[in-house]
């Protein structure tokens, strides 16, 4: 009978465990959600604002520091290295990757303030580069002319067939009817959207030709004859 009646406790026990892993899975699960076009281009709102290109690595920046009218830091240039920190005069090591450039500003103040006794006047903007503008960069992938990254403009994005283009149009074995554009959230999750290219031009839908934002991964496949 005693045994019996641990076997029941023990598979209470169990199936209890075995349910509390599926539910902590279940949360911290990073699984591609496929969404329409309408919710895809809804998903880059924050808070009513567009969302604004972060600093990476790779990137550099130029930081100015101004005290009391006095200049401590001049136009001071810094890249941001693979742990996402730069090097400054005074203050050293300081970590900004992942930050927009308030963001940086924000925290150089905080970082400096304890250095002087009147709060510091920080200045600082993302230094021009090649393959990534202020508002960031998509990546076009596989069939088209030239796959890379293209320049985001303006903080309005950029459009999928403007990217397209600039990526040198299609390729001749392209499936135009099945475009992936993939984007990973802030909270970790990833959503996608499949987007038929020729419904934008044949069929004059708008809401197709989506937005595209900093991070975006546009994915064109490949015809199977």
């Amino acid at each position: 009978m005693l045994g019996i009646k641990f076997m029941y406790k023990m598979a209470i026990q169990t199936a209890f465990i075995l349910g509390f892993l599926v539910m902590v899975q279940g949360c911290t699960t990073t699984a591609t959600t496929t969404v329409t076009a309408e919710d895809f281009s809804k998903g880059i709102q924050v808070e009513g604002e567009t969302k604004v290109a972060a600093l990476v690595p790779g990137d550099s920046v130029e930081v100015s520091v101004e005290v009391d009218g006095r200049m401590e830091v001049a136009s001071y240039q810094a890249g941001i290295n693979h742990l996402g920190m730069i090097t400054l005069p005074l203050v050293g090591d300081v970590k900004v990757g992942g930050m927009t450039v308030e963001g940086a500003r924000a925290v150089l103040a905080q970082t400096y303030g304890a250095y002087f006794v009147n709060p510091p006047v920080i200045m600082v903007s993302r230094m021009s580069d090649s393959a990534v503008g202020e508002w960031g960069f998509v990546t076009v992938t596989g069939r088209v002319g030239q796959p890379g990254r293209i320049k985001i403009p303006s903080a309005k994005g950029i459009r999928l067939t403007t990217a397209i283009n600039e990526s040198g149009g299609f390729g001749p074995s392209a499936k135009t009817s099945d475009i992936q554009v993939t984007r990973a959230e802030e909270d970790g999750r990833k959503i996608r959207v499949s987007i038929n290219y020729n419904d934008i031009g044949q069929d004059g839908n708008d809401q197709a030709d989506v937005s595209l934002f900093d991070g975006d991964i546009v994915y064109v496949p490949q015809r199977i004859f």
